[in-house]
């Protein structure tokens, strides 16, 4: 299936196209899994059929030939592809979409009244090859950033399994070994003293077992929402890493504890998460902000630091998506994360050192919490 951000550049440049060739109506076609979709339309006609069969329709035929074709009056059999479609034209231009390796599809341009001529047939052809290329070249970013992605869950995986074995099993092992020695010793004030250190010891292994799940899951975050989550992350941040961290939330105008649906909240706190754990790790920062607001539909998360800054980043310049998988999984992580609530990333160094990392998310079309 066309990807959201793949779906955003065929409807762009079929506006394009259809201004290119002053046509009527002009149809971006892809094949998928032995499908033939109309992936985005421009122009006055409404297409009645978007998905036919390669096999067994006359569009399926038309585009296995692989060849540009010119119609003039097309009538009869020539026609019977624009019938599938529901399209009526006096003339018709298709030219093939060819992206060596990943599928291809067909550029359709149709006029109502008038003809098409040599320069326009060249025009089609010239943007046929831009629209493969431009949508190549989006599939490898978003083929880098599913590899990204996969890498980084494994390195989670293996980070945390890597935290239970040599903290919390070594520690627990460590206990085991001391109460079977006091144990096989036969000295009873031994054995209670052995007992104690050994409680005490558990406690500390259920602290740091706890800490790990709230890594995992905040229990506040599903509970008591998503400001006393994220004042909790700035108490854990300062107290494990020495990171002055300040929260400034403001959810609307008159309620306080308001809460944004679940789905979102955990955006939010997770691209929070990761931001800080960035800044704790590489910016090499004493006090970081965080601040979440709402105002006018949207809302806006940014965390800021006093850090070194992005190294390659001039001052308030964004960052593209290429740069951010460059960055690691962090910041490809982030950007992810906010385009499945519909929102966006942005990144900028500030003078003088520090970054700030911003989301913002259009609220309309989402649903209300529970």
């Amino acid at each position: 299936m066309l990807s959201g951000s793949e779906l955003w550049l065929l409807r762009l440049m079929a506006d394009r196209g259809l201004a290119l060739l002053d046509a009527s109506t002009l149809l971006i076609v892809i094949e998928e899994r032995g499908e033939l979709r109309v992936a985005a339309s421009a122009g006055k006609a409404h297409v009645r059929l978007r998905v036919l069969p390669v096999e067994g329709s006359a569009l399926g035929a038309l585009y296995r030939t692989g060849r540009p074709l010119s119609l003039d009056r097309p009538r009869g059999q020539e026609a019977t592809w624009l019938h599938e479609l529901g399209l009526e034209a006096r003339a018709a231009l298709v030219e093939p979409l060819n992206m060596e390796g990943h599928g291809g599809g067909l550029v359709i341009g149709v006029r109502e009244d008038g003809g098409f001529r040599d320069p326009d047939r060249r025009a089609l052809a010239s943007f046929a090859a831009s629209v493969a290329q431009r949508l190549q070249a989006e599939r490898s970013v978003e083929i880098e950033r599913l590899r990204f992605g996969m890498e980084a869950r494994e390195r989670e995986r293996t980070r945390w399994a890597r935290e239970i074995h040599d903290e919390t099993v070594q520690g627990l092992g460590a206990l085991r070994l001391r109460l079977a020695n006091a144990r096989d010793l036969g000295d009873r004030e031994a054995l209670s003293a052995a007992v104690d250190t050994v409680l005490a010891g558990l406690g500390d292994e259920i602290d740091g077992l706890r800490h790990l799940i709230t890594e995992l899951r905040p229990a506040a975050l599903d509970e008591l929402g998503l400001a006393p989550a994220l004042q909790a992350l700035a108490r854990r941040a300062q107290a494990i890493d020495g990171l002055d961290v300040q929260t400034e939330i403001a959810l609307g105008d008159e309620d306080e504890d308001r809460r944004l649906d679940p789905e979102l909240e955990s955006t939010i706190y997770r691209v929070v998460q990761e931001a800080l754990t960035n800044v704790s790790r590489h910016a090499k920062a004493t006090r970081a902000v965080i601040s979440v607001t709402e105002r006018d539909g949207v809302v806006r998360a940014s965390i800021t630091d006093d850090g070194q800054g992005l190294p390659d980043a001039a001052s308030g310049a964004r960052r593209s998506p290429e740069d951010e998988l460059k960055g690691g999984f962090g910041l490809s992580g982030m950007r992810e994360r906010a385009e499945l609530v519909g929102g966006e990333i942005e990144l900028s160094s500030a003078p003088g050192g520090g970054a700030t990392v911003r989301l913002s998310v259009p609220l309309a079309g989402r649903p209300t919490a529970g």
